[in-house]
């Protein structure tokens, strides 16, 4: 296990100590608030090789799915260097669900490698849980579906299926 010191900075990317950051977390004083400082946290257990921690953070399918062998395996043979959030939506200490995208930067076999991943967190008895990553991206439409026989909306006359749709 990879210890840190109390004057560190976190590696999660705070730019807090890790004492006064995911410290807390890893030591068992404190929890999560946000499913975003959940996250952090667990970036934090790879970089210091803490994975009953990644495991206690697992829910559903995840903690089901959950290797502590292949987890072990990876968190020593990688060097996580920095990680990126990029968005979160919901997860906020009044939520119940919540969503984090983010890229962790890491080095293995002498390869920088980003892991981009958008993770899925539920509140399950009052704690974060990693549940997940996010199937797909969802795309909002900004006009209604056009159906096969609908007229083409590029307004030729025809059917869409005929024209556009092709």
């Amino acid at each position: 296990m990879r210890a840190l010191t109390t004057a560190t900075t976190c590696p999660c990317g705070s730019g807090l100590h890790h004492d006064a950051c995911c410290g807390p977390y890893l030591a068992g004083h404190d929890s999560p608030k946000t499913a975003e400082a959940l996250m952090r946290s667990r970036f934090c257990a790879f970089v210091q090789e803490r994975v009953d921690y990644l495991e206690a953070t697992s829910g559903g399918a995840a903690k089901a799915e959950f290797s502590a062998r292949d987890a072990a395996a990876w968190a020593r043979n990688a060097t996580f260097t920095h990680l990126e959030v990029h968005t979160t939506e919901l997860g906020g200490e009044g939520d119940t669900a919540g969503l984090v995208e983010f890229s962790a930067t890491y080095t293995e076999n002498g390869k920088t490698q980003v892991l981009h991943e958008r993770s899925i967190f539920e509140r399950i008895e009052g704690a974060w849980r990693y549940m997940g990553r996010a199937k797909g991206k969802t795309v909002a439409r900004e006009a209604p579906k056009v159906g096969r026989n609908d007229p083409c909306p590029c307004g030729s006359g025809d059917k869409y299926k005929k024209c556009c749709g092709k």
